[in-house]
């Protein structure tokens, strides 16, 4: 048992067990170990920042949005005085999406122009009737004089209607 207490001459250990560290071959392996824990902290800690972020899927090509036809709601009047007839966003050709005007819809004006087409517009309290006959002229053109008596018509109308209530 004498000989394995005794290193010998060719053996390096230090007495009391221990590694002789002098040749620098486990601080080269300690090294390696702290760098490839501080590499794994890294991407740990960039894989909690991307979940955390929640980063949507990269946006691709869409359809465009249906444009779809909402009707006004119904301010208590429960009845219509043409059921036919169409509104005036829809008939449009031009596809503008300007609001309609405030008030109370009164009546449904309907042109028919000499080809057989026929123009419907919605005609509400407060609208003004040269706007009402620039809608109509603008889905079936009317000379001058047709559209100051359309307007002028469509005044009447409006004020007779507008005296019944």
């Amino acid at each position: 048992m004498e000989a394995a207490r005794d290193p010998g001459p060719g053996l390096c250990c230090k007495p009391g067990g221990r590694l002789d560290m002098s040749h620098g071959f486990v601080h080269h392996i300690r090294r390696n170990q702290i760098a490839r824990d501080d590499y794994d902290k890294k991407v740990k800690q960039a894989k909690e920042k991307a979940r955390r972020r929640h980063t949507p899927a990269p946006t691709r090509p869409r359809k465009p949005d249906l444009q779809v036809y909402l009707p006004r709601h119904r301010e208590g009047s429960a009845h219509l005085v043409n059921p036919d007839c169409e509104e005036a966003g829809e008939s449009s050709s031009t596809g503008s999406s300007e609001l309609e005007p405030p008030g109370r819809q009164l009546f449904c004006l309907e042109y028919e122009a000499d080809s057989g087409e026929v123009t419907s517009v919605i005609v509400y309290q407060d609208d003004d009737p040269r706007r009402v006959t620039e809608e109509v002229s603008a889905h079936s053109p009317l000379d001058p004089a047709m559209r100051e008596a359309l307007r002028l018509r469509i005044q009447e109308e409006l004020a007779k209607r507008q005296s019944q209530h």
